[in-house]
């Protein structure tokens, strides 16, 4: 590197901190700016503490393949703090309309690596399972054009799989609608497993030395981690290690300039009034790991083009409902990590989490931490129901699936508007179409997990290869 330079972050989500984290790293000596409009940094990942629960607003753990989180960790000396789920026999449940019954064994979304299981599973009819055998003699898709998830599945396994498993298992990743998800998108290696052999089937045979396929019930359990105190410990870990990065929060970007030195970024203060011209940002580069709407929209004075199609990536809205329960209050002992609701059901909910079954320390002894999913894709008028209301379908579908009485003693309701991207049907096209305008900008990065992946890990990456690509742009300036 010739220069010092100076390096923009917009953004304190988990993107922009990782951005941070390695600008640090790959930028020494630099200028490094992380600008975010809140009051504080981290975006969605917050944990409550309230009455010996611990309480996550979002996500509440990560996978440790793709590697990415775990690495962070790792080289932030923090790996040690991470634990892993509670064991139990049967992982995850899904609803039927009088009862639950466990995810078949070995079934990894589409992929059945213990096909027995699915075979004697009672979630499925006798013609379900005859077209699931069928399934070997279904012919590869000539086409390479983008298929969505529910036309994956249909013509894969029928109608009756994609409903009562393929569907529920999905939306509890992306909440999105099944007719629009597009496949190239969110589950290549399932397109390139049946190209490849003609038959998922034939492809969880000939791949049975692969442990984690083996052992997984819907989700790969044994790869989730958390920090041991809440997912918030993994942002003030990042945000710890930002010794080198100037950090202004209240910091709303107003607009975004090229200018013959790079990028001019004004900054809007806590009360909407333009910064003093003294705050105004002047950077060699610029990541900006924020939602593609509001990227498109800090862009929409440097490529109108370039801002109209990051506007094309929409997202959807959910809400968890949070429950701190008795365990004398379920009339089933439930040992399992969550249930999931098949929407074909026409019930109100997602899915129901059971947070202290799945990590230790979530809840005082003798109590469970609960949280329900609700609206996404399907339902996103449910997410303006009252906090009230909202609670009441909770507790509902808590008594529909292992019996329920009484109140909780602690209830929240967290809304997330507008957070979770819809990767559509074209989405590999169209993030590849902005990849394509946006190097048409010396300096200019994106990041954030509307692009190649909505979990933490793959935000982690968004970050670390939004820095790398930016290295190669302007170290030699």
């Amino acid at each position: 590197m010739k220069q010092a330079k100076t390096i923009a972050i917009i953004g304190g989500g988990v993107s922009g901190l990782s951005a941070a984290y390695y600008a640090q790293l790959s930028f020494p000596g630099s200028r490094i700016v992380l600008l975010e409009s809140a009051l504080r940094l981290g975006g969605v990942l917050q944990t409550d503490h309230v009455d010996g629960f611990t309480i996550e607003r979002s996500a509440d753990m990560f996978v440790t393949d793709p590697p990415h989180a775990f690495d962070v960790c790792q080289r932030l000396g923090r790996d040690q703090q991470l634990i892993q789920t509670t064991p139990t026999k049967d992982r995850a449940f899904v609803a039927t309309d009088d009862s639950i019954h466990p995810v078949p064994s070995g079934l990894s979304l589409m992929l059945p690596n213990d096909l027995d299981s699915v075979l004697e599973s009672p979630l499925l009819d006798e013609a379900a399972k005859q077209l699931f055998r069928e399934e070997r003699n279904v012919a590869a898709r000539s086409s390479d054009d983008d298929e969505s998830l529910e036309s994956f599945a249909v013509r894969r396994y029928g109608q009756s799989v994609f409903e009562q498993l393929v569907q529920p298992l999905v939306s509890g990743i992306y909440t999105a609608d099944p007719k629009k998800l597009s496949m190239n998108a969110t589950m290549k290696r399932f397109v390139d497993m049946e190209q490849k052999h003609g038959s998922l089937i034939r492809a969880a045979e000939e791949s049975k030395s692969s442990s984690h396929e083996k052992q997984a019930s819907g989700a790969r359990y044994g790869l989730f981690r958390a920090p041991e105190n809440g997912m918030e410990q993994l942002v003030n870990w990042l945000a710890d290690s930002l010794t080198q990065t100037e950090i202004k929060l209240s910091s709303q970007v107003d607009q975004i300039r090229k200018v013959d030195s790079g990028w001019e970024i004004e900054i809007l203060n806590l009360n909407g009034k333009r910064a003093e011209s003294g705050e105004t940002v002047v950077a060699d580069g610029v990541v900006i790991a924020t939602s593609a709407r509001i990227a498109g929209k800090f862009l929409d004075n440097v490529d109108a083009k370039l801002a109209k199609e990051l506007q094309t990536i929409q997202a959807a809205s959910s809400a968890i409902v949070v429950m701190g329960v008795d365990c004398d209050q379920l009339s089933k002992q439930f040992d399992g990590y969550g249930i999931i609701v098949p929407a074909v059901l026409g019930r109100k909910v997602i899915a129901t989490s059971f947070s202290s079954n799945k990590f230790a320390g979530r809840a005082p002894e003798g109590k469970l931490l609960i949280r329900t999913f609700i609206g996404g894709a399907l339902q996103p008028e449910l997410v303006e129901l009252t906090d009230d209301e909202l609670v009441e379908i909770a507790m509902e579908e808590l008594d529909a699936t292992v019996g329920f009485s009484g109140q909780p003693e602690l209830s929240r309701v967290y809304r997330w508007r507008n957070c979770m991207p819809q990767y559509h049907l074209g989405h590999v096209e169209r993030v590849e179409s902005i990849d394509a305008m946006s190097n048409q900008h010396l300096g200019l990065q994106l990041a954030g997990n509307s692009y190649r992946g909505v979990g933490i890990p793959a935000c982690i990456q968004s970050g670390l290869e939004a820095i790398e690509r930016l290295g190669k742009e302007i170290s030699d300036q």
